[in-house]
């Protein structure tokens, strides 16, 4: 009986825990549209939306959801040119490692988009594996020195 008990609480916190992920996520999608003008932030914010709710449809195995998650990151706004200046500005010489690491994440975007046409779970975790080390390296790298440069 307890087994049961603890079965059926862990399966509310993780329904709790998605549905609150695609409320999230709707949320940013509601409030930017591509475009409109946008800061840094808020563009980071809104791949980090996509990207819980491509977990979310991984999980659920909803392809639909994975699609339209990774159509979010393929298409997604162009921060305001003033900010795209003082992010070059600080980057500097590191603009080619920069963009290099938003080609990991756009590209694996594009393929787990088509592996979610395709249903094919195998690649859509494969190429998921790729963004998400992709943005870590990239945050890793870059997110000290850029949330300075757009103080």
């Amino acid at each position: 009986m307890y087994k049961i008990q603890k079965t059926m609480i862990i399966t509310s916190v993780v329904i709790a825990f998605f549905v609150g992920v695609s409320a999230n996520a709707q949320h940013y999608q509601q409030d930017i549209d591509k475009n409109s003008i946008v800061t840094f932030k808020q563009v980071m914010q809104a791949l980090l939306s996509d990207t819980k709710m491509i977990t979310q449809g991984i999980i659920l195995e909803d392809f639909s959801l994975v699609e339209s998650a990774a159509q979010g990151i393929i298409n997604h706004p162009k921060p305001a040119m003033s900010q795209r200046k003082k992010l070059m500005k600080a980057l500097g010489s590191k603009v080619a490692t920069f963009k290099g690491f938003d080609k990991v994440v756009h590209g694996g975007a594009i393929k787990i988009k088509q592996a979610a046409k395709e249903k094919n779970m195998v690649v859509i975790v494969a190429e998921y594996q790729k963004l998400i080390l992709g943005c870590q390296s990239c945050h890793s790298t870059f997110k000290a020195e850029l949330t300075i440069a757009l103080q």
